[in-house]
């Protein structure tokens, strides 16, 4: 049964986008079985009804589907290519994640801040994804967080950075992990955060941690920490 995303659930219409997509796309007609979520948890079984470019729907049945028993919430400095911070919101969002939040660090590029987070896209691509992955919560995500203001206001359970000084052995985030808990991992730029942003973190609360042996770049960091958090809650 085909997943549409409709964030305003007494609306009983498919956006523009959503509507064309089922004629269009996936040839469905009016008489169909659709599902219908809102994005925080709710989830309809509705029956599709086609006119013209307009897609409504009749809901049939309607579940509220529970959060998860944990909370991962990733904050990232962005590449300085749109596509690439992108990807890794896609991947995350298939992988599982409560929270995006893009930080503005010292080694942050703010030229082309503007230009590669795109919120209303980044927003879209997390929609596609969350679909594509059969979940039925969409990440919140943030953008353009001064980091020192944003890493002082966390309430997180478990708060990691990811950062290894030269020649130390940090623990891998999968170890650092708890089951059951809410964790925000900090994953820095190109050129990483400086000494500063670390001792800074380290003030408030957060614990250094690794992501293996390999130096990653920022969205491979992010993708296999966000995977690595999910991963120590089943194992």
């Amino acid at each position: 049964m085909h997943l549409f995303y409709q964030p305003e659930a007494n609306l009983y219409e498919l956006d523009e986008e959503e509507a064309r997509h089922s004629s269009k796309v996936l040839r469905l007609g009016s008489g169909d079985i659709i599902q219908v979520t809102d994005g925080r948890g709710l989830l309809q079984k509705c029956v599709l009804n086609i006119q013209g470019k307009k897609a409504g729907y009749e809901v049939l049945e309607t579940r509220v589907i529970p959060p998860r028993s944990f909370s991962v919430h990733m904050a990232i400095a962005p590449t300085r290519k749109a596509e690439r911070n992108e990807w890794m919101v896609e991947k995350m969002t298939e992988i599982g994640v409560e929270r995006i939040d893009f930080l503005v660090t010292e080694h942050t590029n703010l030229e082309t801040l503007n230009r590669v987070v795109n919120l209303t896209r980044l927003n879209r691509i997390a929609a596609a994804a969350m679909k594509q992955s059969q979940q039925y919560y969409m990440p919140v995500i943030t953008v353009n967080n001064k980091y020192e203001i944003f890493i002082a206001n966390r309430g997180e359970q478990v708060k990691m950075i990811a950062y290894v000084p030269d020649h130390a052995k940090e623990e891998h985030v999968f170890k650092k992990s708890r089951k059951d808990s809410t964790t925000s991992l900090l994953i820095g730029p190109e050129g990483d955060f400086s000494e500063k942003e670390v001792v800074l973190a380290q003030e408030n609360g957060y614990v250094t941690v690794s992501l293996g042996q390999t130096r990653l770049r920022t969205e491979t960091a992010a993708v296999a920490g966000c995977h690595a958090v999910n991963l120590a809650q089943i194992v």
